[in-house]
């Protein structure tokens, strides 16, 4: 893809304190590098993705319980059955000639970009393209920065599968798109890869975006995020979508998306990790300012502490929320690596975990149906814009707290 190339100054190496603190008053205590000068029990800051020493990886740092149950095992769930054939081998063009809408569509672009394009830096980027230009054909909608724009509100939500670190500065690709980033990827909110809500009648996905658009503010291209009418993918919009119809003009132009949403700030909030089975995951708890859990946030703790620069700030930003269903006993797993149970869902280094998952909340907080919330972490940038940092999620109840305001959010 040819687009424009934003440029940074590189920021400054030295020491300062984390987004996220580990609280003083509770009683799990983190581990930190003793050798570190950083004072008051912080985390050692890691460089932001503008570094020119992007190409290093970020290293984990696990912490103890802090005596809550922090994995949910679900009742009589069958791990294995021997009904279940071993998953195929790796997807290619011809896989998906029978696709027939973004509800297996979007299911076969998870399995692609999960278990072989972003574990795979040497994936021929001609073949990616003309499964795009298949799936464009197939369901409907066009491809921005590797991203299908009719199911955006999916596709956003991402998350490493692994230690992840943006591409070197002159990469064109945006901060909002796996595509620019090294490592690989998984999307543990995708409704289609979760049998749990799929057997659910009714709306399984809401959308908290009214449009998102992409190019200069000038003249932008505003997503076309309708359905077939032949699709049954059940996604209730903020208002109504354009349909797919009409001329697309060049989506290369711009790594910038626009879009309107609430936001919280990043502040008040911290984070510890989560292991599961003696290894660290990419999951940590959320904690509201009186350290009680109030979601997770789809990453390791030590790699969203980043250096606060001057004039720059942190905020969740809200896109949309899964429905939940309770797990039962009746599905059986399937062979698919990318199929996870409802709720947030557990990566063991291969695959999601299919009988436990992750406690998202504490007591405190009351459970529902819709109660927890799909949000961003982003990072504003001097230069005016803003880059995205992690997916997040938090309860209902904890993002009203903090008074949401709506802004005009602008990405690169």
């Amino acid at each position: 893809m040819s687009l424009i190339i934003m440029s940074s100054e590189v920021p400054s190496r030295g020491l300062s304190p984390s987004i996220f603190k580990w609280r003083r008053n509770s009683s799990k205590s983190p581990r930190r590098d003793e050798s570190s000068p950083n004072p008051g029990g912080l985390l050692v800051p890691k460089l932001t993705s503008r570094s020119s020493e992007s190409g290093d990886s970020r290293s984990t740092k696990s912490t103890s319980s802090r005596g809550r149950r922090m994995i949910k095992e679900i009742a009589n769930r069958l791990r294995s059955s021997p009904s279940i054939s071993p998953e195929a081998g790796p997807l290619q063009e011809k896989d998906f000639k029978q696709v027939e809408g973004w509800t297996n569509g979007f299911d076969k672009y998870n399995q692609l970009v999960t278990n072989q394009i972003s574990k795979d830096q040497s994936y021929p980027p001609e073949d990616f393209a003309k499964i795009c230009k298949m799936l464009t054909k197939k369901c409907g909608g066009h491809f921005v920065h590797g991203l299908p724009e009719s199911v955006l509100d999916f596709a956003l939500l991402w998350c490493p599968a692994e230690k992840m670190h943006r591409k070197p500065i002159g990469c064109t690709e945006p901060s909002w798109s796996w595509i620019g980033w090294e490592g690989a990827v998984n999307f543990p909110f995708d409704p289609t890869n979760c049998p749990d809500v799929r057997r659910a009648a009714g709306d399984y996905f809401r959308s908290e975006i009214g449009s998102f658009r992409v190019g200069p503010e000038s003249a932008p291209y505003t997503m076309r995020r309708a359905m077939k009418e032949k699709d049954k993918l059940r996604i209730r919009y903020y208002n109504d979508c354009k349909p797919l119809q009409g001329v697309t003009p060049s989506l290369d132009e711009s790594n910038t998306l626009r879009f309107n949403a609430y936001t919280i700030s990043a502040e008040s909030f911290s984070v510890e990790q989560l292991d599961f089975e003696g290894k660290v995951i990419p999951c940590s708890e959320l904690l509201d300012d009186k350290n009680q859990q109030c979601g997770v946030l789809m990453d390791y703790s030590e790699l969203i502490t980043i250096p606060v620069l001057q004039q720059c700030n942190f905020e969740f930003v809200l896109l949309s929320r899964n429905r939940y269903c309770e797990p039962t006993a009746e599905i059986k797993r399937p062979a698919s690596t990318t199929a996870h149970p409802s709720g947030t869902p557990i990566w063991d280094g291969e695959r999601f975990v299919w009988d436990r998952r992750v406690n998202d909340f504490d007591e405190k907080y009351e459970e529902g149906e819709w109660c927890m919330l799909n949000v961003m972490l982003i990072q504003h940038m001097p230069e005016g814009f803003a880059e995205r940092v992690a997916i997040a999620r938090i309860h209902e109840k904890a993002w009203k707290a903090c008074n949401p305001i709506k802004k005009n959010i602008v990405l690169k």
